[in-house]
C-alpha cells in the first residue's frame, strides 16, 4: 500500500490533482474539501493515499488527513457507495457532520449529497452507525451545527441558504462554502454576503 506521497503539486482541478515526486506525476482523485486544503501548484504537499484495484480500473485517492482517508474507506464499505460517490460525501460535509448526521440517522442531510439518494442513505445509516464514535459526532463546542444548512440551525441560517439558491447556487454547493464556517454571531444578510464570497473560489 502506497501510504503517502509528498511531491509537488503540479496541477489542482475539481476532484483531482497531479502529484509530481521523483520525476513521476501520480494523477490523484481527492474531495472538495482535500482540494482546498491542499496548496497552489508549484508548492510541496503530503496527501494520504488509498490504492483501489478493480477488474477495470486501477485508481489513487488521496486526502489531507489519515482521519479522511480512513472515513472514505469506510464509505466504500457500505453496498452501493463506490469511491466516487464517497468523494462526493466527503466534499459535501466535514467528518464531524457526516459522523453526527449518521449517528442520528439525519435522512435530509445525507439525501442533500448529490448521488445518495433515500435507500443509500438508509443503508449508510445501517452499515455506520455502530461503528462510529458517538462521542466524536457530539464534540464540545458543536454550537448547535446543522448539517442540513451546513451551519448553525436556526432560522437565519435556513433564510441565508434560500436566498443563495434563489441567486442560483446549489444546496450542496452552499453546504460546501458554509461548512466548518462559525455562523453563531451573523445575521442573514452578513450570511449571505459570507456564502456569495465562498462560493465565488468555485
Amino acid at each position: 500500500m502506497i501510504d503517502f506521497i509528498e511531491g509537488e503539486i503540479v496541477t489542482k482541478e475539481l476532484q483531482g490533482i497531479v502529484l509530481k515526486t521523483g520525476g513521476v506525476g501520480f494523477g490523484v482523485k481527492v474531495s472538495n474539501q482535500t482540494l482546498a486544503n491542499l496548496p497552489p501548484p508549484g508548492n510541496t504537499a503530503v496527501v494520504f493515499t488509498s490504492l483501489l484495484v478493480r477488474e477495470d480500473d486501477i485508481s489513487l485517492y488521496g486526502f489531507s488527513s489519515k482521519d479522511e482517508r480512513a472515513f472514505f474507506e469506510l464509505l466504500i464499505q457500505v453496498s452501493g457507495v463506490g469511491p466516487k460517490l464517497a468523494l462526493s460525501v466527503l466534499s459535501t460535509y466535514s467528518i464531524p457532520s457526516l459522523k453526527k448526521a449518521l449517528v442520528i440517522g439525519d435522512l435530509a442531510a445525507l439525501t442533500a449529497i448529490s448521488g445518495v439518494g433515500k435507500k443509500t442513505a438508509q443503508r449508510m445509516i445501517l452499515e455506520l452507525k455502530d461503528k462510529l464514535d458517538k462521542e466524536m459526532a457530539f464534540s464540545d463546542g458543536d454550537g448547535g451545527y446543522d448539517p442540513v444548512t451546513g451551519g448553525i440551525s436556526g432560522e437565519e441560517a435556513s433564510q441565508a441558504t434560500e436566498a443563495l439558491e434563489a441567486l442560483g447556487y446549489s444546496r450542496t454547493e452552499i453546504i460546501r462554502a458554509f461548512t466548518g464556517k462559525d455562523l453563531g454571531n451573523m445575521d442573514v444578510e452578513a450570511m449571505i454576503k459570507l456564502g456569495l464570497k465562498l462560493l465565488a473560489r468555485y
